[in-house]
């Protein structure tokens, strides 16, 4: 490291997400210093509205595997994370206290979707610092209902992202991302007409399209589907397709009436 290099810069700045990991444990008291990080993460009214099961008993997360479309880091790695809204534990405070019932609604899942969210990359920036690697699982998005039975999270605690945790066994290189132009608005939202999109997206679309085409086999069934750029292939079967999200949404939704979050 150069003299005088900001470490936590340097750390951010060479994320990659693992997705194969050694199964060696973490040592002793090193995962509870994690969480610690989280726990002095920003939270609104300094409530901590988030709770985090840490999985590392084989047979659960053999269940959390099939869960999460067996995504193979799951077994790898020694830990997933699971983050939740949990507004049940603020409840039974509340109730504790006489004070009046709030934050059974939508609003407070939402503080507490975003508690978690912040905590969870307060805890992923520390578990980097430490040598560890993480990957995000989207997939949590996909599947609260199974998630819940899993892990046996009552009403008011919902899960909204899980981490996988532990040591590298790869060193990817770093993935490409948007230019800063995408992403910052000076005063007010700048929005971007056709032309300006392409010359915005034009190395995301080079790099990121080679990726998925350099995948054994891909190549030739993403043009059998008729799929020519990045853009198709993302909104396609194979990725992120309409009926996929609206599936998707639909489980969500219901998940939030079944823990108490949606009551109109």
């Amino acid at each position: 490291m150069q003299k005088n290099e900001n470490p936590i810069l340097k750390t951010l700045l060479s994320h990659r997400s693992i997705r194969t990991y050694k199964s060696d444990p973490l040592p002793e008291g090193l995962l509870e210093k994690l969480i610690e990080c989280g726990l002095r993460s920003s939270s609104s009214g300094n409530m901590q509205t988030w709770s985090v099961i840490a999985t590392s008993h084989p047979e659960l997360k053999e269940k959390l595997f099939v869960a999460h479309s067996e995504q193979p880091m799951i077994r790898q790695a020694p830990l997933v994370l699971t983050f939740c809204a949990d507004l049940r534990r603020t409840q039974t405070w509340l109730e504790a206290s006489q004070a009046a019932t709030s934050f059974d609604d939508l609003s407070g899942f939402m503080v507490g979707a975003v508690d978690a969210v912040i905590a969870a990359q307060s805890i992923c920036v520390a578990a980097e610092s430490e040598g560890l690697g993480i990957c995000y699982m989207g997939t949590t998005l996909w599947c609260p209902d199974k998630i819940s039975e899993i892990l046996n999270l009552p009403t008011q605690v919902m899960p909204v992202t899980s981490i996988v945790l532990g040591y590298p066994d790869e060193n990817p290189e770093l993935r490409d991302r948007l230019p800063l132009t995408a992403i910052l608005h000076q005063d007010t939202y700048q929005d971007f007409s056709a032309e300006e999109i392409r010359t915005v997206y034009k190395d995301r679309e080079v790099k990121g399209w080679k990726r998925y085409m350099d995948y054994s086999g891909m190549e030739a069934t993403i043009r059998a589907a008729g799929i020519n750029n990045l853009g198709q292939f993302y909104t396609s079967q194979f990725k992120y397709s309409k009926k996929l999200f609206a599936e998707t949404s639909v489980r969500y939704l219901q998940v939030l009436k079944d823990k108490g979050f949606w009551n109109f």
